[in-house]
């Protein structure tokens, strides 16, 4: 799908990936609403890309509410006059062994990452399909969405691999008419270790990350405008999966190796009688 000339509505986008997508599309000639829990960060970030010469918006919504989700939709369409292009991008991560993990933090990471996310495919979703022609949705997954082994984030990885999971379930659903992507970056350089300073009160309240993990992001990450630029490939080239990093191939290689192998050891001779049906054929 071409980006020129088209709208977009960009969420956790007041810095990081988010801010590098908004940025990217600019570049691309794509109008864009940024969105961010924190309203001023997301000002801040319309008015480098109205600077970039296209139009563009702020909306400050926390994306764990569908009510939020829905005006956030309708500001886009005002402001902008439609829009083709959703970048569920708003996620948070806290660390910890996972036998450590509390109800509420483990609640607040998928809330925001999973239930986040659903509520924008859904919210956009419908109106894409009211709207007609084409449109697309990247949500923005992990390298941990194919299982990158690391410890001390049980429950952001549960999150990444539920969003993989959203976006082939829409895909399905959607047709050809709606674009459905899936971003899997490895290591950015971005803040997301000190999420926790957005946690709301229901949750425990505002909690400071670990400042070796976001210094080892500084250290190691991509730069997240480079990261931008991909997401923008990626929806032009219509791709699926979107990687930042190809040393995830031998994550993918290992999977399906993992799998092939251990069904051609369990049944090897194959479906029986009793293989009536297998869930991807129904």
């Amino acid at each position: 799908m071409k980006l020129a000339g088209k709208s977009a509505v960009v969420t956790g986008a007041g810095s990081g990936i988010g801010r590098g997508i908004a940025l990217a599309f600019a570049d691309a000639g794509t109008n864009v609403v940024v969105v961010d829990i924190e309203g001023a960060k997301a000002e801040a970030v319309a008015a480098e890309v109205a600077a970039r010469g296209v139009r563009s918006s702020s909306f400050a919504a926390d994306v764990r509410d569908p009510a939020a989700v829905a005006a956030m939709a309708d500001h886009g369409w005002s402001a902008l006059g439609r829009i083709d292009i959703l970048c569920n991008n708003a996620g948070v991560c806290l660390t910890g062994p996972g036998f450590d993990i509390s109800d509420t933090d483990f609640r607040w990471q998928l809330d925001v990452n999973v239930v986040g996310v659903f509520n924008g495919m859904r919210e956009f979703g419908r109106r894409f399909r009211e709207q007609g022609g084409p449109a697309w949705i990247v949500s923005t997954g992990s390298h941990h969405s194919i299982g990158a082994p690391t410890k001390g984030i049980a429950a952001y990885v549960a999150s990444k691999h539920a969003v993989l999971g959203l976006s082939e379930a829409f895909r399905t659903e959607y047709g050809p008419a709606i674009g459905v992507g899936v971003l899997c970056p490895g290591i950015v350089n971005t803040s997301i270790w000190d999420a926790g300073r957005n946690r709301p009160a229901e949750y425990g309240g505002k909690v400071s990350g670990d400042p070796r993990n976001q210094q080892a992001m500084l250290d190691l990450g991509m730069n997240p405008e480079r990261v931008g630029q991909l997401v923008a490939a990626g929806i032009e080239n219509e791709d699926f999966y979107i990687w930042t990093h190809p040393q995830d191939l031998d994550l993918i290689e290992k999977r399906y190796a993992e799998g092939r192998d251990t069904i051609t050891r369990q049944w090897p001779d194959g479906p029986t009688a009793e293989h009536k049906m297998t869930p991807h054929e129904v």
